[in-house]
């Protein structure tokens, strides 16, 4: 195995069992504020995950990205440019680009479960037809 074939793998097994913890917390009625605040982070990683594999993606593709502070939005839309999210794609991942970057500049408590829960929803199948695409 290709240590390509390796970090793609390795990343979708990774995204897979956070959309299962994200599903299971979205199942329960009543979230403590732990369990929220684990909610929001575990969306952070989860595009954190993606935004990791299509980084890897552009990169063997020879796209060069600047580190400026519009690097992560740079790269959902030359991603989807070269044809690597689709145009609903982009969408789900731009809203959790935005939410990763409240979540790493402020707090977890402050993390609202109803807007967490609206965020979660279309997760499992975004993320079945981003890694069915690899």
């Amino acid at each position: 195995m290709s240590g390509k074939d390796s970090f793609l793998l390795d990343e979708q097994k990774n995204i897979e069992k956070t959309v299962a913890m994200i599903e299971d917390l979205s199942s329960k009625t009543d979230l403590s504020k732990y369990e929220v605040i684990a909610l929001g982070t575990l969306l952070q990683n989860l595009y954190t995950g993606i935004e990791g594999i299509l980084r890897y993606q552009l990169q063997n593709r020879g796209v060069k990205l600047q580190k400026d502070e519009n690097w992560h939005k740079d790269l959902l839309i030359k991603s989807r440019e070269r044809g690597l999210v689709s145009d609903a794609q982009f969408e789900g991942l731009l809203e959790l680009l935005l939410f990763r970057h409240m979540h790493i500049h402020g707090y977890g408590f402050m993390l609202n479960e109803k807007r967490l829960r609206q965020l979660a929803a279309p997760v499992p199948s975004l993320c079945q037809s981003f890694l069915s695409s690899l």
